[in-house]
């Protein structure tokens, strides 16, 4: 399936958390109903995670680059120079609030201060004081300034260049705020973080492997007018989206390098596969018992997103985030009774599922649908 890139196509079932989309899709709407094939033991291929040598001297080669040394020299100062300050602005002769200032950090043509600013410091030394006669762009954010002529005094306390940085102890104490004292500790820590990073992806690859094989071996008979209720919502959040960008939702999808129809296309492919995924899942949480979400479950769920249980709540409700922590739980059980085929397989990371014990009525078939769709192009909605 095509990837939008420029804007964030939120899944039906409940917005992926993870990328920042919400959701409000009615979970209440009737999608249809699934025939599930096999879903414990369904093959996946995926192999243990593992890091080289060489994906750790990247990752050093990366950080050094983006953390030089700032070295203090004994010249006059130069575009791309840091200059440490001290200086007052006036206007009419009075010092203006937000004007002044000591002991500040300036990167030359960073383009932080207005303009004239850190172009009348290139050429400036150590203990040398300037005196710059500006002006205060019209459309500044202080109405009382905007438009104003000022002057500025500002005396050079030191003039620094950026030198490539070295790895030794004293950049990984620097870089690493204490936390490593050694060069090996510190590739090590590299090491373990890639190694985490890998591992959620081997996980997720999992996850999505085992329910993407019990998705497309099952049967389904989609209601169109579940497809069509989501659809239109999702439609409209599209065009409210497009709209605190300034666009039209034709406008979105040309950004997206598509046309309105084919942008629509899009959103009604990912409206009827998001309605399998999320038919699946709570079907297979209702006969295994995992449908009793916990705030066990919830709060690990949060903690392994950086977050905590409340403040997921706050940010995307209270219905969101049990549809996405029941998909995690189904997700998880899945890949936990897959069958990984691959020569060293990857493994889950511990983490309690919540099960609790279903009764013979919970079992039962979920409730037909009189709308069955067998075609994408029977179900389309208008």
């Amino acid at each position: 399936m095509r990837k939008i890139a420029l804007f964030c196509l939120c899944g039906l079932t409940a917005a992926s958390i993870l990328t920042g989309c919400s959701g409000s899709a009615d979970g209440n709407v009737n999608l249809g109903t699934v025939t599930l094939s096999e879903y414990k033991g369904v093959t996946v291929n995926i192999e243990a995670p593992e890091v080289t040598d060489e994906e750790v001297d990247t990752k050093v080669e990366t950080i050094l680059a983006q953390n030089p040394n700032e070295v203090e020299v004994d010249r006059a100062a130069k575009e791309g120079d840091i200059v440490n300050i001290d200086f007052k602005g006036t206007k009419d002769g009075e010092a203006f609030e937000g004007g002044s200032a000591e002991d500040q950090d300036l990167e030359l043509g960073s383009g932080k201060m207005i303009e004239g600013f850190e172009s009348g410091l290139i050429g400036a030394k150590k203990g040398e004081t300037k005196t710059l006669n500006l002006t205060f762009p019209e459309d500044y954010r202080e109405e009382s300034l905007a438009g104003q002529p000022v002057v500025f005094e500002v005396t050079v306390n030191s003039v620094k260049e950026e030198q490539e940085a070295e790895l030794n102890d004293d950049f990984v104490k620097r870089v690493s705020k204490e936390e490593y004292q050694t060069v090996d500790a510190y590739k090590e820590s590299i090491r373990e973080d890639l190694l985490d990073q890998k591992q959620s992806a081997a996980e997720q690859d999992m996850e999505e492997g085992a329910l993407q094989s019990v998705i497309s071996s099952s049967e389904f008979k989609l209601s169109r007018n579940g497809l069509s209720v989501r659809y239109n919502q999702m439609v409209k959040e599209y065009t409210n989206q497009a709209k605190m960008y300034g666009m039209t939702l034709s406008q979105m999808a040309q950004a997206n390098g598509m046309d309105e129809a084919g942008f629509k296309e899009y959103i009604y492919s990912s409206v009827k596969e998001a309605a399998k995924k999320e038919i699946v899942v709570k079907d297979i949480a209702a006969k295994e018992g995992l449908d009793n979400l916990t705030d066990e479950d919830k709060e690990a769920f949060a903690q392994a997103n950086g977050t905590s249980k409340d403040t997921l709540v706050s940010l995307y409700g209270e219905d969101t985030v049990n549809e996405q922590v029941l998909q995690d739980k189904v997700l998880r059980f899945l890949a936990s009774n897959a069958d990984n085929e691959a020569e060293n397989p990857a493994k889950l990371s511990e983490r309690e599922v919540t099960v609790t014990e279903t009764s013979a009525d919970q079992e039962s078939s979920p409730e037909e649908t009189t709308e069955a769709e067998t075609t994408a192009e029977e179900t389309k909605a208008n």
